[in-house]
């Protein structure tokens, strides 16, 4: 089922489109994989990045709307990362990150405007 103004499932854009499925993350190139049964430890979870295999693993079972806010919130993990925000451990278990409301707006305002301009194409379809 699509969202708003009767868009396609992402995942159907995907599969047509096997270009957006690499995310240009500035250092390195990470690849969507739909799949089943993802986890985090033992917990199941709707999605995954894994900064060893460059792999961006996402629930295949979901409807349009939360597919594409899956997708974007590992995209932001991975940004995260990249502009040296990201934390040590799983889960609950991950360390917090301290920093001011302004720092963080100022990270991630210039880490969204990196992926859209490194990745025009994927962000056009997943966000737009």
């Amino acid at each position: 089922m699509a969202t708003k103004k009767n868009k396609r499932h992402i995942f159907d854009i995907l599969e047509e489109r096997p270009e957006l499925k690499k995310v240009n993350g500035g250092w390195a190139d990470f690849t969507i994989e739909l799949k089943s049964g993802i986890k985090s430890g033992d917990t199941k979870c709707w999605g995954l990045v894994d900064f060893d295999t460059y792999l961006i693993s996402v629930e295949k079972k979901m409807e349009d709307g939360p597919a594409r806010e899956t997708i974007f919130h590992e995209i932001c993990h991975l940004l995260l990362e990249t502009f040296g925000m990201g934390g040590e451990g799983e889960g609950e278990l991950e360390e917090y990150i301290h920093t001011s409301n302004e720092r963080l707006t100022i990270t991630m305002s210039r880490a969204v405007m990196m992926f859209i301009r490194l990745n025009p194409e994927l962000a056009k379809e997943l966000l737009f």
